[in-house]
């Protein structure tokens, strides 16, 4: 008998840029809904760039999952699929352990990039059919949002897993944006309603697809 597909959803923590982080209030929101059709893990990351590699290991080992979606915040006003993590660390607004790197690879040696291998063409067309706006995105920037990306697809291959896995940017919220940021500034921000229900579809879109491919090959 085929077992329900198995997604794990990363969001990360509060950070220099996002004391209240929206990838981290979603995560809080989806624990609210029943998922009847998907083993659904939720979890939140600390945003810091050592740790992350054994972090993301550690559920691996954990969870076995079928599909991995990390989640974080930027500054777009929209929901941002990331097709591409590149193997480099460029930032100055520290991560929580007051971590900045500049031009520094995320793995000596490693790949220079790696694809994301989520639907993500088929999630932002469903999240833009639900009225939300949503696009591809072909760079992640060189923060933790990217390494989480090119960390995970990484150990994966490594790991010899099936696992499909990708990163989601979310917006920051309104409250964010009074909180944190200068109102001239115009900073674009969406509800936070909004977001979680995105990536709810990203979830649903992800069972679909496993569910009928677990059909398939039986």
């Amino acid at each position: 008998m085929a077992h329900q597909p198995k997604i794990l959803v990363a969001g990360y923590g509060p950070w220099a840029k996002a004391e209240i982080n929206p990838a981290a209030q979603a995560v809080e929101e989806l624990h609210k809904r029943d998922w009847h059709d998907c083993d659904l893990s939720l979890h939140v990351i600390p945003v810091c760039s050592t740790r992350l590699a054994d972090n993301v290991n550690a559920l691996l080992d954990e969870h076995r999952p079928d599909a991995w979606l990390g989640l974080g915040v930027s500054d777009a006003g929209i929901i941002e699929a990331e097709m591409v993590g590149i193997n480099w660390r460029h930032f100055s607004v520290p991560d929580v352990a007051g971590e900045s790197y500049e031009r520094t690879p995320i793995l000596t040696a490693g790949p220079d990039a790696y694809n994301a291998t989520l639907p993500n063409k088929e999630m932002v067309g469903s999240i833009n059919k639900a009225g939300i706006p949503a696009a591809l995105s072909f760079h992640a920037g060189t923060h933790l949002c990217n390494q989480m990306l090119y960390t995970t697809a990484h150990l994966v291959r490594q790991r010899g897993m099936s696992t499909l896995h990708g990163f989601i940017h979310v917006p920051q919220t309104p409250a964010n944006i009074a909180m944190t940021k200068r109102p001239e500034a115009k900073v674009p921000s969406m509800s936070l309603a909004m977001i979680t229900e995105a990536i709810a579809i990203c979830i649903d879109t992800l069972t679909h697809q496993l569910t009928t491919q677990q059909t398939l090959s039986a």
